[in-house]
């Protein structure tokens, strides 16, 4: 049995969450510059805000289901209506706020959190019915995007290994 298509969309958005963590953890490690760290940790709130959505709108939906009987893929296109009208809402008010933005970094912000909320939009578009073999792309981008998190994190590892020899040699 196929999964409602904002629950897949979780879980691949629960996956990109979980790799830009490590990335924070990883730039944190290294002491990367601050801008670099605040980008990632937008990112992961903008995530957030959106998984938030999606559990009011199946937790909502759950609730109101009860009193029709309505076939299941009409609901769950009714769900998925809603969470693409939120984000194209909270796009066009980024958008509205871009353009008032007066600052260079600013801007960036509010660029990051639309390229976010897009590339949201864009897998719950390759996850409609009919996408099959875009929805298993979606799936695997979001698990590279945690695979190479997880090389990262091992390179930290080697770099930290390799200094603490490096530091015993000179201290010998």
């Amino acid at each position: 049995m196929r999964k409602h298509i904002l629950i897949e969309l979780q879980k691949i958005i629960e996956v990109r969450i979980r790799s830009l963590i490590e990335e924070v953890e990883i730039a944190t490690n290294l002491k990367l510059n601050p801008p670099c760290l605040i980008d990632l940790e937008d990112e992961i709130a903008s995530l957030q805000w959106v998984t938030r959505i999606i559990k009011w709108v199946l937790d909502r939906a759950i609730d109101g289901r009860q009193r029709l009987e309505i076939t299941k893929s009409v609901l769950e296109l009714e769900d998925t209506k809603k969470i693409e009208n939120m984000l194209h809402d909270k796009i066009q008010v980024l958008e509205i706020e871009l353009e008032d933005s007066n600052t260079a970094r600013g801007k960036e912000v509010l660029l990051n959190g639309i390229d976010t909320l897009k590339c949201v939009m864009g897998h719950l578009f390759n996850l409609k019915p009919g996408s099959d073999d875009t929805r298993g792309l979606g799936t695997a981008e979001a698990n590279n995007n945690y695979h190479q998190a997880n090389r990262l994190r091992k390179q930290l590892i080697k770099f930290q290994d390799l200094e603490s020899e490096i530091s015993a040699q000179i201290h010998n």
